[in-house]
């Protein structure tokens, strides 16, 4: 059975990451065995500890240390908060519906008024982002646990979603959400739509084959994540309404 000596548990990722290894029976408090650092913006651990795998959001600084494995992350969403994990454009967006909500908004999401409306919060901005869940993010850390590859290894989702279209997802979900508490089910709440999600400008993803070689190699079918957008976007919903 792998060990672990898992360094940044109180980080988002380490949490989650944390939970999926004991979930397994793999301990994370080991003393010789594979050493796993989460980046962490408060650590007080000196920069050039060497772990045999180092995990990082693609927007913090570059290690200096030569750890055996790097895994940088880009645009991880985490239901619970992501913090200074990935983009906040989810939060953001939530944030945003909630507050004109409690403003005395009409609960159903209408975004091209409410964006044309001056009496209205302005509708924050994002960027066309390769998505990928916290529980895909780590399912794969722990395969890739049988066997570390070396060197970087870059992790995003494979589809890329526009703006546009994460805020018609969300502002669908919500509005779904508005008319169940306000008992104002209609038919178009109801209505099952295929997003398009695809940005109208050119966006580079990140190099996959890395991270899909490396899992094909501990005996998985490569780097598929499995968290449907909108599945883990009612996760997000759910989060917002429990805090």
């Amino acid at each position: 059975m792998v060990q672990v000596r898992l360094q940044g548990l109180n980080t988002p990722f380490g949490t989650a990451l944390e939970e999926r290894l004991e979930r397994v029976g793999i301990e994370t408090n080991s003393t010789d065995g594979i050493s796993i650092g989460c980046w962490d913006s408060e650590a007080q651990s000196p920069e050039n500890e060497i772990f045999d795998l180092f995990i990082r959001p693609s927007n913090s600084p570059k290690p200096n240390s030569k750890h055996k494995c790097t895994l940088t992350l880009h645009d991880l969403y985490i239901p619970s908060g992501v913090e200074n994990w990935g983009p906040t454009e989810i939060t953001d967006r939530l944030q945003w519906l909630e507050s004109n909500t409690r403003d005395g908004e009409n609960s159903r999401v209408d975004e091209a008024k409410r964006d044309n409306t001056d009496s209205q919060l302005e509708a924050p901005t994002g960027s066309p982002r390769h998505w990928v869940h916290i529980r895909d993010a780590v399912d794969a850390v722990a395969a890739l646990l049988e066997d570390l590859p070396s060197g970087r290894i870059d992790m995003c989702g494979r589809r890329c979603w526009s703006h546009h279209a994460m805020c018609l997802e969300l502002d669908m979900l919500w509005g779904r959400y508005q008319a169940a508490v306000d008992h104002s089910f209609k038919i178009e709440h109801l209505v099952v739509s295929e997003p398009k999600t695809e940005p109208t400008e050119k966006v580079e993803r990140p190099n996959l084959a890395q991270l899909h070689a490396a899992l094909e190699a501990v005996g998985t079918m490569g780097w598929h994540p499995l968290v449907p957008f909108r599945v883990g976007l009612m996760e997000c919903l759910a989060h917002s309404f429990r805090e």
